[in-house]
Protein backbone atom coordinates (compact mmCIF):
# COMPACT_ATOMS: atom_id res chain seq x y z
CA UNK A 1 0.00 0.00 0.00
CA UNK A 2 2.64 2.19 0.56
CA UNK A 3 4.26 2.01 -2.18
CA UNK A 4 1.25 2.21 -4.42
CA UNK A 5 0.47 5.38 -2.59
CA UNK A 6 4.30 6.86 -3.65
CA UNK A 7 3.23 5.96 -7.14
CA UNK A 8 -0.06 7.51 -6.94
CA UNK A 9 2.08 10.77 -5.43
CA UNK A 10 4.27 10.51 -8.30
CA UNK A 11 2.18 10.42 -11.06
CA UNK A 12 0.13 12.99 -9.67
CA UNK A 13 2.84 15.44 -9.14
CA UNK A 14 3.93 14.80 -12.99
CA UNK A 15 0.32 15.01 -14.28
CA UNK A 16 0.01 18.60 -12.42
CA UNK A 17 3.67 19.61 -14.02
CA UNK A 18 2.48 18.55 -17.37
CA UNK A 19 -0.98 20.24 -17.43
CA UNK A 20 0.98 23.52 -15.97
CA UNK A 21 3.43 23.56 -18.57
CA UNK A 22 0.50 22.67 -21.10
CA UNK A 23 -1.36 25.80 -19.88
CA UNK A 24 2.02 28.13 -19.62
CA UNK A 25 2.76 26.72 -23.48
CA UNK A 26 -0.60 27.79 -24.46
CA UNK A 27 -0.02 31.79 -22.92
CA UNK A 28 3.37 32.36 -23.53
CA UNK A 29 3.40 30.84 -27.36
CA UNK A 30 1.52 33.78 -28.93
CA UNK A 31 4.23 35.84 -27.47
CA UNK A 32 6.50 34.03 -28.77
CA UNK A 33 5.54 33.53 -32.06
CA UNK A 34 5.10 37.65 -32.11
CA UNK A 35 8.57 38.24 -30.80
CA UNK A 36 10.20 35.56 -33.95
CA UNK A 37 8.11 36.94 -36.57
CA UNK A 38 9.39 40.31 -35.96
CA UNK A 39 12.93 39.39 -36.63
CA UNK A 40 12.35 36.74 -39.23
CA UNK A 41 13.40 37.79 -42.59
CA UNK A 42 10.70 38.04 -45.19
CA UNK A 43 11.05 35.10 -47.05
CA UNK A 44 10.51 32.79 -43.81
CA UNK A 45 7.73 34.53 -42.35
CA UNK A 46 5.66 33.57 -46.05
CA UNK A 47 7.08 30.14 -45.73
CA UNK A 48 4.97 27.07 -45.15
CA UNK A 49 5.24 25.43 -43.22
CA UNK A 50 5.98 28.18 -40.57
CA UNK A 51 9.63 28.08 -39.29
CA UNK A 52 9.46 28.17 -35.70
CA UNK A 53 13.41 28.36 -34.77
CA UNK A 54 14.22 30.48 -37.80
CA UNK A 55 18.01 30.29 -38.55
CA UNK A 56 18.08 34.11 -40.12
CA UNK A 57 17.85 37.09 -37.71
CA UNK A 58 17.57 40.42 -38.37
CA UNK A 59 16.22 43.28 -36.74
CA UNK A 60 15.61 45.64 -40.12
CA UNK A 61 11.97 45.32 -38.67
CA UNK A 62 12.08 47.54 -36.22
CA UNK A 63 14.44 50.15 -37.67
CA UNK A 64 11.75 50.35 -40.39
CA UNK A 65 9.50 51.05 -37.80
CA UNK A 66 11.42 53.70 -35.81
CA UNK A 67 12.24 55.33 -38.98
CA UNK A 68 8.60 56.10 -39.99
CA UNK A 69 7.69 59.48 -40.71
CA UNK A 70 6.57 60.93 -37.28
CA UNK A 71 6.99 57.57 -35.29
CA UNK A 72 7.62 59.96 -32.58
CA UNK A 73 4.91 61.73 -32.34
CA UNK A 74 2.35 58.40 -32.83
CA UNK A 75 4.06 57.24 -29.67
CA UNK A 76 3.33 60.62 -27.62
CA UNK A 77 0.00 59.80 -28.58
CA UNK A 78 -0.44 56.88 -27.48
CA UNK A 79 1.28 57.48 -24.31
CA UNK A 80 -0.13 60.64 -23.97
CA UNK A 81 -3.78 59.34 -24.18
CA UNK A 82 -3.69 56.43 -22.16
CA UNK A 83 -1.79 57.94 -18.98
CA UNK A 84 -4.26 60.90 -19.16
CA UNK A 85 -7.06 58.30 -19.72
CA UNK A 86 -6.23 55.93 -16.89
CA UNK A 87 -5.46 58.73 -14.50
CA UNK A 88 -9.06 60.65 -15.19
CA UNK A 89 -10.72 57.49 -15.26
CA UNK A 90 -9.35 56.44 -11.85
CA UNK A 91 -9.71 59.90 -10.00
CA UNK A 92 -13.59 60.09 -11.55
CA UNK A 93 -14.53 56.27 -10.98
CA UNK A 94 -13.38 56.25 -7.38
CA UNK A 95 -14.94 59.47 -6.31
CA UNK A 96 -17.86 57.75 -7.88
CA UNK A 97 -17.81 54.41 -7.07
CA UNK A 98 -17.30 55.31 -3.03
CA UNK A 99 -20.17 57.83 -3.27
CA UNK A 100 -22.51 54.47 -4.72
CA UNK A 101 -20.44 51.53 -2.02
CA UNK A 102 -21.81 54.23 0.92
CA UNK A 103 -25.16 55.35 2.33
CA UNK A 104 -24.78 59.02 1.36
CA UNK A 105 -27.77 58.35 -1.50
CA UNK A 106 -31.23 56.67 -1.21
CA UNK A 107 -30.77 53.23 -1.44
CA UNK A 108 -33.64 53.14 -4.80
CA UNK A 109 -31.15 55.85 -6.25
CA UNK A 110 -27.94 54.30 -5.69
CA UNK A 111 -29.62 50.68 -6.50
CA UNK A 112 -30.68 52.46 -9.90
CA UNK A 113 -27.36 54.32 -10.64
CA UNK A 114 -25.99 51.02 -10.24
CA UNK A 115 -27.92 49.50 -13.05
CA UNK A 116 -27.58 52.05 -15.37
CA UNK A 117 -23.97 52.18 -15.44
CA UNK A 118 -24.12 48.49 -15.64
CA UNK A 119 -25.87 48.89 -18.75
CA UNK A 120 -23.89 51.02 -20.12
CA UNK A 121 -21.42 49.07 -19.96
CA UNK A 122 -22.98 46.28 -21.55
CA UNK A 123 -23.24 47.79 -24.73
CA UNK A 124 -20.56 47.22 -27.60
CA UNK A 125 -19.00 50.36 -28.68
CA UNK A 126 -19.38 49.63 -32.45
CA UNK A 127 -23.09 50.30 -31.98
CA UNK A 128 -22.60 53.57 -30.64
CA UNK A 129 -19.52 54.68 -33.21
CA UNK A 130 -21.44 56.33 -36.02
CA UNK A 131 -23.38 58.88 -34.23
CA UNK A 132 -20.34 59.59 -31.55
CA UNK A 133 -18.20 60.13 -34.90
CA UNK A 134 -20.99 63.02 -35.78
CA UNK A 135 -21.04 64.41 -32.55
CA UNK A 136 -17.29 64.80 -32.13
CA UNK A 137 -17.19 66.10 -35.60
CA UNK A 138 -19.67 68.88 -35.03
CA UNK A 139 -18.00 69.97 -32.02
CA UNK A 140 -14.83 70.30 -33.90
CA UNK A 141 -12.75 67.83 -32.24
CA UNK A 142 -11.71 65.79 -34.71
CA UNK A 143 -8.17 64.13 -34.98
CA UNK A 144 -7.22 65.91 -31.22
CA UNK A 145 -6.03 63.77 -28.33
CA UNK A 146 -9.25 65.63 -26.37
CA UNK A 147 -11.78 63.39 -28.28
CA UNK A 148 -10.00 60.28 -27.64
CA UNK A 149 -9.43 60.90 -24.06
CA UNK A 150 -12.92 61.99 -23.79
CA UNK A 151 -14.21 58.77 -25.54
CA UNK A 152 -12.00 56.54 -23.49
CA UNK A 153 -12.97 58.23 -20.10
CA UNK A 154 -16.44 57.76 -20.87
CA UNK A 155 -16.56 54.17 -21.80
CA UNK A 156 -14.01 53.15 -19.32
CA UNK A 157 -15.68 54.79 -15.93
CA UNK A 158 -18.48 52.07 -15.96
CA UNK A 159 -15.85 49.28 -15.66
CA UNK A 160 -13.93 51.25 -13.18
CA UNK A 161 -16.76 51.98 -11.22
CA UNK A 162 -17.77 48.44 -11.13
CA UNK A 163 -14.25 47.05 -9.93
CA UNK A 164 -13.73 49.86 -7.49
CA UNK A 165 -17.50 49.49 -6.01
CA UNK A 166 -16.30 45.83 -5.08
CA UNK A 167 -12.60 47.90 -3.28
CA UNK A 168 -14.75 50.18 -1.57
CA UNK A 169 -17.66 47.90 -0.23
CA UNK A 170 -15.03 45.49 1.33
CA UNK A 171 -13.59 48.60 3.41
CA UNK A 172 -14.06 48.19 7.13
CA UNK A 173 -16.77 50.34 8.28
CA UNK A 174 -15.19 50.85 11.83
CA UNK A 175 -12.56 52.80 9.58
CA UNK A 176 -14.27 55.77 8.80
CA UNK A 177 -16.20 56.09 11.53
CA UNK A 178 -13.19 56.62 13.27
CA UNK A 179 -12.18 59.19 11.35
CA UNK A 180 -15.40 61.05 11.50
CA UNK A 181 -14.81 61.01 15.12
CA UNK A 182 -11.51 62.77 14.29
CA UNK A 183 -13.60 65.47 12.42
CA UNK A 184 -12.46 64.64 9.42
CA UNK A 185 -14.71 65.68 6.24
CA UNK A 186 -16.14 63.58 3.55
CA UNK A 187 -13.62 64.53 1.58
CA UNK A 188 -10.74 64.01 3.57
CA UNK A 189 -12.18 60.37 4.45
CA UNK A 190 -11.95 59.71 1.03
CA UNK A 191 -8.75 60.78 0.07
CA UNK A 192 -6.55 60.71 3.41
CA UNK A 193 -7.84 57.43 5.11
CA UNK A 194 -10.46 55.29 2.45
CA UNK A 195 -8.07 56.00 -0.82
CA UNK A 196 -5.15 55.12 0.77
CA UNK A 197 -6.63 51.85 1.80
CA UNK A 198 -7.95 50.77 -1.24
CA UNK A 199 -4.62 51.49 -3.36
CA UNK A 200 -4.08 47.94 -4.11
CA UNK A 201 -7.50 47.64 -6.21
CA UNK A 202 -7.01 51.29 -7.52
CA UNK A 203 -3.31 49.71 -9.12
CA UNK A 204 -5.02 46.78 -10.82
CA UNK A 205 -8.09 48.99 -11.88
CA UNK A 206 -5.66 51.56 -13.61
CA UNK A 207 -3.35 48.89 -15.22
CA UNK A 208 -6.65 47.72 -16.93
CA UNK A 209 -7.57 50.95 -17.62
CA UNK A 210 -3.94 51.93 -19.32
CA UNK A 211 -4.51 48.60 -21.43
CA UNK A 212 -8.21 49.29 -22.25
CA UNK A 213 -7.08 53.07 -23.65
CA UNK A 214 -3.57 51.49 -25.05
CA UNK A 215 -4.95 49.18 -27.04
CA UNK A 216 -8.14 50.60 -28.12
CA UNK A 217 -8.75 50.40 -31.85
CA UNK A 218 -12.28 51.26 -33.19
CA UNK A 219 -12.62 54.94 -32.01
CA UNK A 220 -9.50 55.10 -33.04
CA UNK A 221 -9.35 54.65 -36.39
CA UNK A 222 -12.47 56.72 -36.51
CA UNK A 223 -11.92 59.74 -34.58
CA UNK A 224 -8.46 59.97 -35.72
CA UNK A 225 -7.02 60.65 -39.42
CA UNK A 226 -2.96 61.82 -38.97
CA UNK A 227 -3.01 64.67 -35.92
CA UNK A 228 -3.53 62.32 -32.82
CA UNK A 229 -3.04 59.01 -34.69
CA UNK A 230 -2.33 56.16 -32.13
CA UNK A 231 -0.05 53.13 -32.38
CA UNK A 232 -3.02 50.67 -33.09
CA UNK A 233 -3.96 52.37 -35.96
CA UNK A 234 -0.56 52.85 -37.33
CA UNK A 235 -0.29 48.74 -36.83
CA UNK A 236 -3.61 49.10 -39.15
CA UNK A 237 -1.76 50.69 -41.85
CA UNK A 238 0.61 47.57 -42.65
CA UNK A 239 -2.41 45.59 -44.11
CA UNK A 240 -3.64 46.48 -47.58
CA UNK A 241 -5.24 44.16 -50.03
CA UNK A 242 -2.34 43.74 -51.56
CA UNK A 243 -0.21 42.82 -48.81
CA UNK A 244 0.48 41.58 -44.98
CA UNK A 245 3.94 43.20 -43.31
CA UNK A 246 3.91 41.08 -41.17
CA UNK A 247 7.75 41.71 -39.95
CA UNK A 248 6.74 45.60 -39.18
CA UNK A 249 3.38 44.67 -37.98
CA UNK A 250 5.41 42.21 -35.38
CA UNK A 251 7.96 44.63 -34.38
CA UNK A 252 5.41 47.45 -33.60
CA UNK A 253 3.11 44.81 -31.80
CA UNK A 254 6.24 43.60 -29.70
CA UNK A 255 7.59 47.09 -28.87
CA UNK A 256 3.91 48.03 -28.03
CA UNK A 257 4.08 45.57 -24.97
CA UNK A 258 7.24 47.04 -23.20
CA UNK A 259 5.42 50.01 -21.93
CA UNK A 260 2.26 47.92 -20.40
CA UNK A 261 4.57 45.33 -18.74
CA UNK A 262 6.81 48.09 -17.55
CA UNK A 263 4.02 49.51 -15.76
CA UNK A 264 2.81 46.47 -14.41
CA UNK A 265 5.79 45.55 -13.11
CA UNK A 266 6.26 49.16 -11.24
CA UNK A 267 2.81 48.42 -9.43
CA UNK A 268 3.51 44.69 -9.14
CA UNK A 269 3.56 44.91 -5.18
CA UNK A 270 0.53 46.58 -5.39
CA UNK A 271 -0.95 44.38 -7.77
CA UNK A 272 -0.79 41.01 -6.54
CA UNK A 273 -2.30 42.17 -3.38
CA UNK A 274 -5.37 44.06 -5.04
CA UNK A 275 -6.32 40.95 -7.38
CA UNK A 276 -6.86 39.08 -3.86
CA UNK A 277 -8.32 42.22 -1.98
CA UNK A 278 -11.40 41.38 -0.05
CA UNK A 279 -11.54 37.46 -1.12
CA UNK A 280 -11.26 36.89 2.32
CA UNK A 281 -13.45 38.21 4.59
CA UNK A 282 -13.79 37.87 8.27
Amino acid sequence: MLISYRIRRILASVALYALIALVLIIIVFPLYWLVVTSIKVDVDNAHFPPIFVPNRLTFDNYALVLSTENASKFWLNSIFTALATTLLTCIIGSMAAYALAKTYLAQKLRQGLILWILVIRIFPPVTTAIPYYIIIKNLGLSDTRFSLILTYVSYGLPFVIWLMLGFFQDLPADIEKAAIVDGCSMWQRFAQVVLPLALPGLTVTAIFAFIASWNEFLYASILTSYQAKTLPVVISGYMSDKYLRWGEMSALGTMMIVPVMAFSAFTQKYLVRGLTFGAVKG
